[in-house]
Parts: C-alpha cells; structure tokens; sequence
C-alpha cells in the first residue's frame, strides 16, 4: 500500500502537534538543575551552620578564658580550656568532629591593650560539608575564627 503525499503531510502535521512526552522532555531538563540548586542550598546552609558553630565555640572560650585570667601558675590560658572546656563545647556543637577542631595557643594574655584574644581552627577535610562542596565545585579548607574579651 503506498501513502500518497496528503496522507504523509497529515500524519506529519499530527505528529509534529502531538504533546506525547513533552512532560518527560520538561522533567528530563528541569530535575538536574532543581537538583543542583537544592545540592546548592544544603551546602551553602551546612557552611554557614559550622561557621557559626566555631565562632560560637570561639567566644564561649573567650568568655570561659576569664577565669583563667591572673592565674599565675597558667603560662597559656588555653590549656585548662582546651582540656576542660572545649569537649563539652564541641559536644553541643551539631556540626563539629573534635579531631578537626583545634583551640590556638595563646600564651601572655591578656596583651598590652588589656584583651584576652581567642583563636579557633575547623578543618574541612573529610567532612560531609567538604565532600558536597567539591561536587560543586567549591573546595573547602580551614575556618579560622577568633573572639576577643576584656577582663
């Protein structure tokens, strides 16, 4: 049986009006890029949690750092919080690993202004929040943080 010209052009037309899987071609285009923006949500919010977490952490030490101030048998002030504050700090930390945090030493504090400076570093490395970056592109190291006081 061969199809004459009229009958092509129609089954052409009806095939070229058809809105069979245009849905799918419309899901196909949009999930990766939804995906990719909710992939962007959740790292830009797991950075800014731990960020926050660290300066947090940063300021409690500074504040706790007080009463070490004077003591004279405490050449660095941040041993005794290292040993008896910061565990419990990091423990009410969500984000936080303790083996990826570490508290700065800081002797001769309080400096010559008066102000008791306290230094914190958060590596990255290994990290769920490093991990998700990178498949961002985004290549995460170390978050530093300080707090100061005055006593």
């Amino acid at each position: 049986m061969t199809m004459r010209p009229h009958d092509i052009r129609r089954r052409l037309h009806a095939f070229l009006a058809g809105r069979d899987g245009a849905i799918t071609v419309e899901f196909v285009i949009i999930f990766p890029l939804l995906m990719m923006v909710i992939f962007l949500i959740v790292f830009v919010s797991l950075l800014l949690s731990t960020t926050s977490d660290v300066q947090q952490v940063a300021s409690d030490l500074a504040r706790k750092s007080l009463s070490q101030v004077g003591a004279d048998d405490v050449p660095d002030i941040c041993v005794p919080l290292r040993q008896n504050v910061l565990p419990s700090l990091i423990e009410d930390a969500l984000l936080l690993q303790a083996d990826k945090l570490t508290l700065e030493p800081c002797p001769d504090q309080p400096d010559a202004g008066g102000f008791v400076t306290v230094t914190v570093t958060y590596n990255f490395a290994g990290s769920f929040v490093q991990s998700l970056g990178q498949s961002l592109g985004a290549d995460l190291g170390i978050i530093t943080r300080s707090a100061r006081v005055m006593p």
